[in-house]
C-alpha cells in the first residue's frame, strides 16, 4: 500500500507522538509499504528523510493541555493538502489527532481515501470538543477506523462523538533502551533519580524538585538527572530547594543515544506528572532500560504501571509521596529488582513491530484488505539507514 501518515509534529520537534510517527514509519516501510508523512515545519531542523516528508505549513506555539503545542497555520491548506494528496496517490491516511487544527482537520476534509484516525490525547474535559462538537462530529463520522492509544485516551473523547474505538498502544524501541550503555562518569555510588520531560506544568517536575530535600534526608547518596528543557527551564529550576541544588543535575536536551544511556543510568526513573497523559511513552523507556518507577497515579499512567508489580503510583501532586516512595526503592533492593524484572516482561507488549502490525491491521481493513499483498507486490521500502543516524533530539 501507498500510506500517508499526517501528523501535527514530527522531528525535529521532540515528543511522543514525533517518536510514535517515526517508528511507525520505520516499521511499515520495513513490511514494504510506501510512506509518506505529511507534517508542517518546525524550525529550520531535519529529519533525517526529508525525501519522505512533505511539510505544508509553518506553526505557531499555542497553550494547551498544559503544555504548549505547535498548531500548523496558514491560508488555504485544505487546497494545499488536495494538491498533495493528488500528486501522491495514497491508498489510505493514517491522521494522527484528526481533531486538532488546522493542519489535521484539514486532511480529513481533503481525504478522498479511507482515513483511519488515532486520538492520543487524554483531557477530563475538552472545551473545544464542547463549543464545535457539531462540526468535528462530521470530521469523526468520516474515518473509517478509530484508534485510541489507551483507555484514557478513549475516555476523553467517546463522551463527545460516540463510536467504537481500538486500542492500539503506543510503542517503544525496546532493543535500542535494554542495550544502551550506562554513563561512567554518573556510575559513582551515587543513588541516580531521573528525570525525563519538557519543563512545563503537567510534567510536575516542581513537585519531585520540592521533594528533593526529604529524599536526600532518607537517602544521602540520592542524585536527580534532569534531561530536557522548554522556555519555562529557568522558572522551573527555581523550585529546586537551596539545600539540594548540588545534588540535583540538569542536562538539558540530549541525543537519542545520550537519552538511552541516561535510562540505563537510572536506578530509578521518576515521573510526577499531575494529568493530561494518555499513555506515558517514558515509562516503557524506563521500563525497556532497566530503571524502576515512580509515578503519579493519574490517568493513562495506570494503563501502564501495575503498582507493585511494575513500578510504583504515587499521590499526584505529592512531594512527601513522591519522597517516601524513592526511599522504599532505595531500602528494598528485593522490591526494587522485582519491578524491575516486571517491567522488562511487560514492555515487550510494546515493542515497536508488534505495536506496527497491528497499525497495519487496521489500515488494511480500512482499505477492504485482510493482509498485505502475498506476491511482494508493495513498494519496496527505501533505505532507512539516514534516518537512524540522524540525531534528531530527546522524545521530551
Amino acid at each position: 500500500m501507498k500510506i500517508g501518515i499526517v501528523t501535527p509534529v514530527f522531528h525535529p520537534y521532540p515528543g511522543g507522538v514525533s517518536e510514535h510517527v517515526k517508528h511507525e514509519y520505520l516499521e511499515l516501510r520495513r513490511l514494504g509499504h510506501d510512506v509518506r508523512v505529511v507534517t508542517a515545519r518546525f524550525g529550520t531542523g531535519k529529519s533525517g528523510v526529508e525525501e519522505d516528508v512533505i511539510r505544508v505549513a509553518p506553526t505557531v506555539s499555542v497553550p494547551a493541555n498544559g503544555s504548549m503545542c505547535p498548531v500548523a497555520v496558514g491560508s488555504g491548506m485544505t487546497a494545499r493538502l488536495e494538491e498533495v494528496f493528488d500528486r501522491e496517490r495514497f491508498d489510505v491516511l493514517h491522521v494522527h489527532e484528526p481533531l486538532m487544527p488546522f493542519l489535521c482537520l484539514s486532511a480529513v476534509d481533503a481525504a478522498r481515501v479511507p482515513v483511519v484516525g488515532t486520538f492520543h490525547a487524554s483531557n477530563e474535559s475538552s472545551m473545544g470538543y464542547r463549543l464545535f462538537r457539531p462540526a468535528l462530529a462530521r470530521r469523526v463520522d468520516k474515518l473509517a477506523s478509530r484508534i485510541c492509544v489507551s483507555q484514557a485516551a478513549i475516555d476523553s473523547v467517546r463522551p463527545y462523538f460516540g463510536g467504537g474505538y481500538e486500542i492500539v498502544p503506543n510503542g517503544v524501541d525496546v532493543e535500542r533502551f535494554a542495550r544502551a550503555e550506562p554513563l561512567e562518569e554518573l556510575r559513582d555510588g551515587s543513588f541516580n533519580i531521573l528525570f525525563v520531560g519538557r519543563m512545563e506544568p503537567r510534567k510536575g517536575a516542581k513537585y519531585l524538585f520540592r521533594a528533593m530535600p526529604e529524599i536526600l534526608k532518607r537517602v544521602p547518596s540520592a542524585r536527580l538527572i534532569v534531561v530536557g528543557g522548554g522556555p519555562l527551564s529557568t522558572y522551573y529550576r527555581s523550585f529546586v530547594p537551596v539545600s539540594s541544588r548540588g545534588r540535583v543535575r540538569f542536562e538539558g536536551r540530549v541525543s537519542n543515544e545520550t537519552l538511552a544511556r541516561h535510562f540505563t543510568t537510572a536506578d530509578v526513573y521518576c515521573s510526577p506528572a499531575t494529568g493530561g497523559e494518555s499513555f506515558g511513552i517514558v515509562l516503557l523507556e524506563a521500563m525497556a532500560a532497566g530503571a524502576a518507577i515512580v509515578a503519579s497515579a493519574i490517568r493513562g499512567y495506570r494503563d501502564v504501571v501495575a503498582h507493585g508489580r511494575t513500578g510504583l503510583l504515587v499521590e499526584p501532586r505529592s512531594p512527601e509521596a513522591i519522597a517516601l516512595a524513592i526511599a522504599r526503592l532505595h531500602a528494598d533492593p528485593v522490591l526494587r529488582e522485582r519491578v524491575v524484572e516486571g517491567g522488562r516482561v511487560a514492555v515487550r507488549r510494546y515493542a515497536w513491530p508488534r505495536v506496527t502490525r497491528e497499525i497495519e491491521s487496521v489500515l488494511l481493513k480500512a482499505t477492504g484488505r485482510d493482509r498485505a499483498p502475498a506476491d511482494g507486490s508493495a513498494s519496496t521500502p527505501a533505505s532507512t539507514a539516514g534516518f537512524e543516524r540522524e540525531e534528531i533530539g530527546t522524545t521530551v
